[in-house]
């Protein structure tokens, strides 16, 4: 059956008030729970190896577990009660070694395949989380890959190709990202002796990452003679600049505002803060001169330019630039001094076309699904919704430099992109393999081709209901405190908050310390 790219959105936005979001909030826990059982029966713990690395294999299905574990508090009340031990599925799933497999120039992330990190990073992680020891030979599987992506240049072998050094996927984005959260854990005296080594190279891994940018922003400028390109620009293949959250731009930068703020900007040597501006700026331009659409690469791909619509989707597309967008206005240093009316433009646009065009028929995963859309308009809620204070005065210090108006986000408001993240993110209800009949919408949504995976299958789709769960909870707290005291100092909104653990395999606007 041939399917459209996506399906008009016919929805109604969830009104925000205290019984309309208490609803969504006992649906989505129950989804939570009736999703994860079909998840430990579709995928049983394996006796070894797959090919896969976290984003398709199994691996990807224990880290979904692991981040259930972490934020089970939430995810439970009287018509939902805790029926099993997410921590122990998460474990059951992790092989206590292996794979054997050699680190690659172009493997550096956990999230592709194959890699040896595939099997590192979730018993690092998992460890981390309860206290647990850790082996040296998987550090030195780490300190190999750290080495090895140190000495990267730009582009690297691929096969018969070239592609891109530093994409989140396979890339050196994708290992900063781990690295970061990784650190966020406390480890007992040996592992941290072992670990703090490898921390120490990530200032270098971001030298490595802004060099790689610098350099394909003049390789670009020579082939095209661009005199407007980005300050950075890393490339996706081989004269492609990817622009997404999964393989280009958005997703690079979001690592690189992951770091610590001195490991970005420590001193005249060392202040990236400029170049990744200017690179937030330009990919702004870029979604809004093409009406909130961000497109899969600059050059445009020939198979892009045949394409009916822009794709509206993770890894390619509007909700990449959202999710960056959201990340930056978390960020104080750097819209303290940067903040322009441009950005707020693509988050306003950005989420339009998200909300008209995101009902995808790929059904309900992360990648290239329902709810990896709607995810995106939920962080944007949180940043507009908690961060106001922070970016009204980054609008005053951009009126005094520019002598402007810092102007409005027209049109747009928090409660407008949580009314819409929380529709989307109920309507992925009725995407198999959680609703197994089609008869339930009038949308037809095919089978993911990995049904059960993080980035494809369930396993992804539960952990965006869970953390919607908890994005609605500190709504709801936010609401409770009514002005009665500043919702930043509340200790129930920080434990909430702490619970949250951002797009799998995306950088969040801190380390969460779970990939």
């Amino acid at each position: 059956m041939s399917h459209p790219q996506y399906y008009q959105n016919t929805l109604e936005p969830v009104p925000i008030d205290k019984i309309h979001l208490e609803s969504a909030l006992n649906q989505l826990q129950v989804a939570v729970h009736r999703g994860a059982d079909l998840v430990q029966h579709g995928v049983p713990p394996p006796t070894e190896w797959d090919i896969a690395g976290v984003y398709y294999g199994i691996t990807g299905v224990a880290l979904a577990f692991l981040r259930l574990a972490h934020q089970a508090t939430a995810l439970t009340d009287e018509n939902t009660p805790l029926s099993m031990g997410f921590h122990q599925l998460a474990k059951d799933r992790i092989l206590p070694h292996g794979p054997d497999l050699p680190v690659r120039a172009d493997r550096l992330s956990p999230s592709g395949s194959p890699t040896p990190l595939a099997g590192v990073v979730p018993r690092i992680l998992e460890a981390g989380a309860v206290g647990g020891t850790i082996s040296s030979d998987d550090v030195k599987v780490l300190r190999e890959t750290v080495n090895l992506a140190l000495q990267n240049a730009h582009l690297v072998p691929h096969g018969e190709h070239m592609m891109g050094a530093d994409e989140p996927l396979y890339g050196r984005a994708g290992l900063l990202l781990t690295l970061v959260n990784i650190r966020a854990h406390s480890f007992d005296q040996e592992a941290q002796a072992w670990l703090d080594p490898i921390f120490d190279s990530i200032p270098l891994l971001v030298d490595a990452i802004i060099t790689s940018g610098r350099e394909g922003h003049r390789h670009y400028i020579q082939r095209h003679d661009a005199k407007d390109a980005p300050p950075l620009m890393w490339s996706w293949m081989e004269g492609y600049y990817g622009l997404g959250a999964v393989h280009g731009m958005c997703g690079i930068l979001a690592a690189l505002l992951a770091c610590r703020p001195e490991e970005v900007n420590d001193s005249p040597a060392r202040n990236y803060l400029p170049w990744i501006a200017g690179t937030i700026s330009a990919l702004c331009k870029i979604c809004v001169d093409n009406n909130g659409h961000l497109p899969m690469s600059i050059p445009s791909r020939p198979a892009s330019s045949n394409r009916e619509s822009p794709l509206v989707q993770m890894c390619h597309g509007s909700p990449g630039i959202l999710l960056l967008m959201a990340d930056v206005m978390r960020n104080k240093y750097l819209i303290a001094d940067y903040w322009e009316p441009r950005w707020e433009d693509a988050i306003r646009l950005s989420s339009d076309r998200i909300w008209e065009q995101g009902l995808l028929s790929k059904g309900g995963g992360l990648c290239h699904g329902i709810t990896g859309n709607a995810w995106p308009l939920l962080y944007a809620h949180d940043a507009l919704e908690y961060e106001a204070e922070a970016i009204q005065s980054a609008k005053s210090k951009y009126m005094k430099r520019s002598q402007t108006n810092g102007g409005e986000i027209t049109g747009l408001t928090s409660d407008i992109l949580l009314s819409r993240g929380l529709a989307l993110m109920l309507h992925a209800r009725e995407t198999p393999p959680y609703r197994a009949s089609p008869k339930s919408t009038s949308n037809i949504y095919r089978m993911p081709d990995r049904p059960f995976g993080l980035t494809e299958g369930l396993s992804g789709t539960i952990c965006a209901w869970a953390e919607t769960c908890i994005v609605i909870q500190s709504r709801l707290r936010k609401m409770e405190l009514d002005d009665k005291r500043p919702f930043q100092d509340d200790a129930a909104f920080q434990k909430l908050q702490h619970l949250m653990l951002g797009f799998p395999s995306v950088a969040y606007h801190r380390p969460t310390g779970m990939f």
